[in-house]
């Protein structure tokens, strides 16, 4: 019997938290902040994909070429 009464209390707060979550993310500061949030992560997620790429690119990296004397240098 009080495992019932106890998972009506459970399922009671629950729905709560629920529902005062989802109050929460109707004020449009707390909406502009989430947005705001996962428009960064998206960003950053991009950042991060795009650094192994970057790393591999070796048109852009420095040339210990320039620095032997027997190397024409580039013009």
């Amino acid at each position: 019997m009080t495992q019932a009464k106890t998972n009506r209390r459970k399922l009671a707060c629950y729905a709560a938290m629920v529902v005062v979550a989802l109050l929460i993310l109707r004020i449009p500061a707390v909406q502009r902040t989430v947005a705001g949030a996962l428009i960064e992560s998206v960003e950053i997620a991009g950042r991060t994909l795009r650094l192994p790429c970057a790393l591999l690119d070796h048109d852009r990296c420095l040339s210990l070429d320039r620095l032997d004397p027997t190397c024409p240098p580039y013009l």
